[in-house]
Parts: structure tokens; sequence; C-alpha cells
């Protein structure tokens, strides 16, 4: 899948031309608190505002940031596509350096024999990769759903017992009834299984713990990163979130790929 296109946390269409906005009379108090603002340190925030951004077709929002005593517009992205694109320039190497250091690993058999050389890049590289696109799979479903479900909304057990939501309760119980549509009555159900995965490979990540008495304690997560289906995981978000929000992820037009590429030395 190509890199995709960054989106505003927020959008408006609108029908006008921005430039009948020029003809409005400003009234004097607001042209005072503007100098007032564009001369001092006091950023949006601090006045209670925010800075809405008038295009051609659209209006989008953003905030102030002082960088070297001067303020900055910085448009405000939606962290749903900055983590599925993170996710999407990790997955690019990764069926490369997956089967370059397998397929260049010693032979058990082999082992203690004349030349036997171990290198440790390739699975670095390969592990690296795969644990940050785990990670930012996982957290473009948790901020979209984070994002649709209200700050108030009571999440209940089925006895009506407040509980604090795993990651899974807002997916399938939560956002089907804000949206009143559910992702799991929908033909992509199938799709489930792979989120399931994802979600728990993530955990796994995030409270890492060597387990057992053994000297190889970490070697069950690092399996089941080379067993986990990176394509179908990516598919399975994309399907999630757009069956919710359409057209949320969408490649971009450019028709260029950009992939995170370890560097390495000459």
């Amino acid at each position: 899948m190509a890199h995709i296109t960054l989106k505003p946390s927020k959008k408006i269409k609108i029908k006008i031309d921005p430039k009948e906005l020029t003809d409005i009379k400003i009234p004097e108090d607001s042209k005072t608190f503007i100098r007032e603002y564009m001369t001092s340190e006091k950023l949006s925030d601090d006045h209670d505002l925010d800075i809405m951004v008038i295009l051609e077709d659209r209006i989008t929002f953003g905030f102030d940031y002082m960088f070297e005593k001067t303020k900055r517009l910085v448009i405000e992205i939606n962290p749903v596509t900055v983590f599925y694109s993170n996710a999407i320039m990790s997955s690019g190497m990764l069926h490369h350096y997956r089967n370059s250091f397998l397929s260049q690993s010693q032979e058990i058999s082999q082992i203690g024999k004349a030349n036997a050389t171990v290198e440790l890049n390739h699975a670095g590289f390969y592990f690296q990769l795969a644990i940050n696109c785990t990670i930012n799979l996982q957290a473009a479903l948790e901020s979209f759903a984070n994002r649709i479900i209200p700050e108030n909304y009571q999440y209940q057990d089925k006895l009506g017992n407040p509980i604090n939501p795993t990651v899974a309760y807002k997916l399938y119980n939560a956002l089907p009834k804000v949206k009143s549509i559910d992702f799991q009555q929908n033909k992509h159900r199938k799709f489930n299984a792979v989120i399931d995965k994802l979600i728990k490979l993530r955990n796994d990540i995030i409270h890492l713990k060597p387990t057992g008495e053994t000297n190889t304690g970490y070697k069950g997560v690092y399996r089941d990163l080379l067993n986990f289906d990176f394509a179908k995981a990516i598919l399975a978000v994309k399907t999630f979130i757009n069956y919710y929000e359409p057209a949320l992820i969408e490649e971009c037009s450019c028709g260029n790929d950009y992939y995170f590429y370890p560097r390495q030395k000459d």
C-alpha cells in the first residue's frame, strides 16, 4: 500500500468565496485585540480561542506555536492518520528484512562449526520495524475510537456497573452504539480476528517482560512478530476505520511510496 494522505483533525466544507470576507468591517475592539495578540507571547489558548483557517473550499483549524520568538501556525493533523501513516512506512521493508535475516541465519546443525557468524543487524531492523508497525496500527484504532466516543460516555458491563474499558470494548461495544452501525454485523466481520491478534500483540509488547525460567524469555513475542500477518492487519485496520468514517484512510494520489529504511554504513 502506498503512503496515505494526512488529514486535518477537523474540516468543514464551504461554498463561499473567502475573498468576500475581506469586505466585512472589523470592529475596532477586534483590531485592538489582534494587535495585542500579535505583539505578545501569549498563545491563543490563553484567550480561550481557536485558530480558524479559511481556504478556497473548506475551513480547517490549527494552533499557534512560538518558534524563534515568532508565532507560527500549525494545522492540527488527525492523529489517526499520523499513526496509520507511521504503520505503513514501517511495513514497507518488513518482508525484505524478515527474509534477509532468516535466510542468512545460521542453521542449527551448523552451530559450533568453523567460520560460523552471528549477524544481529537485519534481525534488529526487522523487529524494530515490526514493533513500530504493531504499536502504530493499534494506536490508530484506539485514537479513532477515543475521537468518536463522547467524553461523557458511560462504560458499563452487562449488569450496568461502571467499568474501565479495554480497547476491544471501545471498538466492539461502545463505537457501534455511538455510530448506530456495527462493523461486526457487516461482511467485514472476518477482520475481527486479525484486529484481536493485533491488540494482543501490542499489549504483549508494551507490557513486555521475560517469561519463565529460561535464558530466552522474550522468544514468544519475537516468534509472534515473525508469524504475524502485517499485510492483513494493515487492511483490517483501514477497513474498520473507513467503515465508521468513510475515506478517512486513503492512499496519496502522488503515486510514490515512502518507507522507513534503517540507514547502514557503506
